[in-house]
């Protein structure tokens, strides 16, 4: 079997056999691929560390037919502070998720590869609320691969930005009023929205700390966006039950809190 070296970060990461972990590793060099990390649910083995989602190390591994075995690795980011969040946690495994269903096997894409390890980062670092960290994940990565919504006039009869007033998921971006029948799924969308949705395209995430999710316009690209990636993905991503579960419960804790700040 050859040796090949390259950097990688997981996105995923099974349990296999007694004491070994699969793990769904994303390469600027080696595109998407599988790798066997014997051992390394062993507490002491010197893979553990590097066996773990969000991950981003320097990797040895050699070739298979099918699947790779991961030999020795050097942790450049654990991104840890993702793992002990529990929003961040679910936010986190929502991008991992999407990057592994659309991206190929063995198709280098090193814009995909940096997108995925600063969203990793940006989460980590906390540079901004997760939900928008994610929400610009989202838009970023469909426009690299090939999916960027229409957000300078409408998709359909080319009006200009200032007279839409919906996000049509299935036609792919901006729709006027005279076009939104076009698309039942369109999501109305007024220019607080338009203003963000143009923001979360163009910010780098070190700028992503100046939009907070609680500005007008958010739910309504949050709802557009969902809508648009389930399209693309063509089924549901396990991890939104996910983050679903942690959104209601921080809801119920707020409810919780409220109530016993409130007069007796």
């Amino acid at each position: 079997m050859a040796m090949v070296g390259c950097e990688g970060i997981v996105l995923r990461v099974r349990d296999f056999n007694e004491a070994d972990r699969i793990l769904t590793i994303l390469s600027p060099t080696e595109g998407k691929f599988e790798a066997v990390a014997r051992g390394a649910r062993r507490p002491r083995s010197g893979l553990a560390g590097t066996a773990q989602l969000f991950t981003r190390a320097n990797m040895m591994l050699f070739r298979g037919r099918s699947i790779d075995t991961l030999s020795s690795a050097e942790v450049v980011s654990s991104h840890s502070r993702i793992r002990s969040d529990l929003v961040s946690m679910a936010y986190g495994s929502y991008v991992a998720e999407l990057a592994d269903a659309m991206t190929a096997e063995r198709q280098p894409d090193d814009q995909v590869y940096s997108l995925v390890c600063a969203t990793f980062a940006a989460l980590d670092r906390r540079e901004a609320p997760a939900a928008i960290i994610a929400l610009g994940f989202e838009v970023k990565f469909l426009s690299l691969i090939g999916f960027k919504p229409e957000v300078a006039a409408c998709v359909s009869c080319r009006a200009p930005e200032a007279e839409t007033a919906w996000f049509g998921p299935a036609a792919g971006g901006l729709l006027c009023d005279r076009c939104r029948r076009t698309d039942a799924g369109a999501v109305p969308m007024d220019r607080d929205g338009r203003r963000l949705l143009r923001a979360l395209m163009a910010r780098p995430y070190a700028r992503l700390c100046d939009v907070d999710d609680s500005i007008r316009g958010y739910g309504a690209v949050a709802d557009g966006m969902r809508q648009y990636v389930d399209l693309r993905v063509e089924r549901r991503l396990r991890t939104l039950e996910f983050i679903n579960h942690v959104t209601s419960m921080g809801r119920e804790d707020a409810a919780s809190s409220e109530g016993r700040l409130g007069p007796d």
